[in-house]
């Protein structure tokens, strides 16, 4: 089935921050000596303050409990998410058109306010951006071959699905292998990414999808190198290129003209609409990251970017993912996180990052880098490995600035820092947030996903279970309920907190009807 999605409006750029900025509601649990029950259940994270300014970011999600995206740490209870299918909804929406799970790896586009000093930020408004989609004919531990392109895959590619798309018991598919064993059923794929500097499509993640739950079965991603009126050749790897007929085709966001340079994604409804060398399309979308940021809205000059891309130098001018940068000497070729305010025309950068800089202090003064982060609950711990938010996590040699290995048990609240490889977070940090008795405590709150079991109402507990684990999770009379409240089987975003009995107190509790684990 399709979906629908954000529109753009041409000269709009960013929503109106107030939109936002309202109050979220009262939780529960009682409040601590430092601030009031108000702020910690307001607040992302829980955090004591928050300062937040407009901000509009764009890249792939390198961390869950929240979502992080280009280093910040992201709330999304009170977002409206968008799928990547239909750009033409009207902005102005507040319905969700995404209902799968944010998921690592995702690349998404995203309009909120950040407290950049702490790295949180709260989601008003995000679109999952997408890639490209086929069925799989090839594959290798560094590319799957599609029937339009090949897609480049490496060790901190992710994955998901099962092993047939759909939602009943199926095998489910989390690692390079479980991929591999499929080639000889040509699976459809959708695949997130992102496009790197030889003009090849990278995946970031990777999914098994039921052709069902589409209406378009056939999406490529590439850049316009040349245009014969409605005849577009689109650049789709360092030595290819593919024709894209789009004759008959709707140009996204609406009243948008592609021109040569433009990343885009076209997509058709069948497979019979690609001949080996020209794609029919029924849609073409312009997905520069100046496109994929603009909300509802006139720029502000209190308002701020964060993109990731590509850099590239035009008469003069430097370009990352197709927007035009001020203020930075950059290498051409090279994947950038840029930071700045915006112009309306232009990025005037205040802070220049390339891709693996993030880093902390460890305990002998050593700076140490990570790419990914997670917040959640300890589960399935053995020795020293556990999951957290599902992802298996090896912290044989991490850092742990209070206390060790030997502190942790299934429930405890951890905040993980590492590098994500081969189906498993390498830990370099585990800092384990301990639990107060009788509050929530600035800093560990977080967001989950899962399905209600055991529910009997209100001021109860109840049974919350996500890819095999089950959690014990309590509202209260000032739980927050967003679109009504679950019954048995339904499932949910929840936001709140591990106490010192390991029951998860629950702040906010938002209705996902048409989620599942898996199909994203």
């Amino acid at each position: 089935m399709s979906r629908s999605v954000l529109k753009p409006k041409a000269l709009a750029f960013l929503l109106v921050a107030t939109v936002f900025l309202s109050a979220c509601g009262g939780g529960g649990g009682g409040g601590d000596s430092d601030h009031s029950d108000a702020d910690w259940s307001t607040n992302p994270a829980g955090a004591a303050t928050f300062n937040g300014a407009a901000a509009a970011y764009q890249g792939s999600i390198s961390g869950l409990g929240s979502i992080v995206v280009n280093g910040v740490r992201f709330e999304t209870t009170d977002s409206v998410v968008y799928d990547s299918d239909d750009f033409s909804t009207n902005y102005d929406s507040n319905t969700s058109t995404f209902s799968s799970p944010l998921s690592l790896g995702m690349t998404v586009a995203l309009f909120g306010d950040v407290d950049d000093t702490q790295s949180l930020g709260r989601a008003a408004r995000i679109r999952v951006v997408g890639g490209v989609r086929g069925t799989m004919s090839a594959i290798t531990s560094s590319a799957i071959t599609l029937p339009t392109q090949v897609i480049q895959i490496n060790s901190a590619t992710t994955y998901g699905g099962t092993s047939d798309g759909t939602l009943i018991a199926a095998a489910a598919v989390t690692t390079y292998a479980d991929l591999a064993a499929l080639v000889n059923t040509h699976p459809l794929l959708t695949v997130y990414g992102l496009a790197q500097p030889d003009g090849s499509f990278w995946a970031t993640r990777v999914v098994v999808t039921n052709a069902a739950t589409h209406a378009l079965d056939v999406a490529v991603r590439g850049t316009i190198t040349s245009i014969t009126g409605s005849t577009y050749t689109v650049q789709t790897g360092p030595a290819s290129s593919i024709t894209v007929d789009c004759s008959a085709c709707t140009i996204q966001p609406i009243g948008n003209t592609p021109v040569v340079g433009d990343a885009i994604r076209a997509l058709a409804p069948l497979s019979t609409d690609w001949d080996g060398t020209t794609l029919t399309a029924t849609r073409l979308q312009l997905v520069n990251a100046a496109y994929l940021t603009r909300f509802n809205g006139a720029p502000s000059a209190s308002t701020y970017v964060k993109i990731k891309g590509v850099a590239t130098q035009t008469n003069g001018n430097w370009y990352v993912g197709g927007v035009q940068v001020s203020g930075a000497t950059l290498t051409a070729n090279t994947l950038y996180e840029i930071k700045g305010t915006w112009s309306g025309s232009t990025l005037v950068a205040s802070r220049v990052e390339i891709e693996g800089q993030r880093s902390f202090t460890n305990g002998y003064n050593q700076a140490v880098t990570y790419s990914n982060e997670f917040y959640g609950a300890v589960s399935n711990l053995s020795g020293n490995t556990f999951t957290v938010q599902g992802v298996n996590v090896n912290a044989s040699s991490a850092y742990f600035p209070s206390g060790s290995i030997a502190n942790l048990s299934n429930g405890t609240f951890v905040e993980v820092k590492g590098v994500y490889q081969s189906g498993t977070l390498n830990a370099t940090k585990v800092e384990i947030k301990y639990a107060s008795n009788s509050n929530a405590s600035s800093g560990r709150v977080f967001e989950m996903y899962g399905q209600v079991g055991g529910w009997s109402g209100i001021n109860s507990t109840f049974n919350l279970t996500r890819l095999g684990v089950t959690y014990t999770a309590q509202t209260s009379a000032n739980t927050r309920f967003k679109y009504g409240t679950p019954s048995n089987g339904s499932y949910v975003e929840v936001k709140g907190y591990m106490d010192a009995n390991n029951v998860f107190q629950v702040i906010k509790l938002e209705l996902k009807n048409g989620y599942h684990d898996y199909d994203d």
